[in-house]
């Protein structure tokens, strides 16, 4: 059958026409789509909205190009839609992802400052203004009016007493030589 001929019968909604036609591109469409979802469920299911709306909007089709461009150019833009789709929901899963992470982020900050404030005022103080307001040991031996060495210790006897209090997890405390 010719294409003009095989495009008429489809016009007129000729079904066996458009099973041949399907028959004829279906691997075709489904590797395509499969190109762009690596996903052989969701390129079926995408080849068969393709086919769809050919089905649909075949009678406005003005033969300006080949019937399997016609039908490309259609996969293609499903294709897209889907890439866009997918991006969106992408974008908002990373999204919710990284909101979940700053939650549990925000507990752990929490729950560690907790813990700081139950330690002893010797211990907290230089912990606090080294980690949270980053002064040096020497400017920290300046405010408190003792020796650097002095709030060494008092800091290390202070990363150890939090180090117990979460053993396991203390990569989760120090990050960028900061205490959360």
């Amino acid at each position: 059958m010719l294409e003009d001929d095989f495009i008429e019968s489809l016009k007129e909604g000729n079904e066996e026409a458009f099973i041949e036609f399907v028959n004829l591109y279906k691997s075709k469409i489904i590797s395509l789509c499969y190109s762009y979802t690596e996903d052989v469920h969701e390129a079926e299911d995408m080849s068969q909205e393709v086919f769809i709306a050919v089905y649909k909007n075949i009678k406005t089709f003005r033969k300006e190009s080949s019937l399997s461009t016609y039908l490309y150019r259609i996969s293609i833009n499903k294709c897209l839609s889907y890439k866009r789709k997918e991006s969106f929901k992408s974008m908002l899963l990373n999204f919710f992802i990284e909101e979940k992470a700053v939650e549990e982020d925000m507990e752990l900050k929490t729950y560690v400052r907790q813990e700081i404030k139950k330690l002893s005022k010797d211990l907290k103080t230089p912990l606090v203004l080294y980690y949270y307001v980053g002064l040096s040991y020497k400017e920290i031996s300046e405010v408190l009016e003792t020796t650097e060495r002095t709030i060494e210790g008092r800091i290390y006897r202070a990363k150890k007493i939090l180090k117990e209090k979460f053993k396991g997890e203390e990569a989760l405390l120090w990050k960028e030589n900061r205490i959360f």
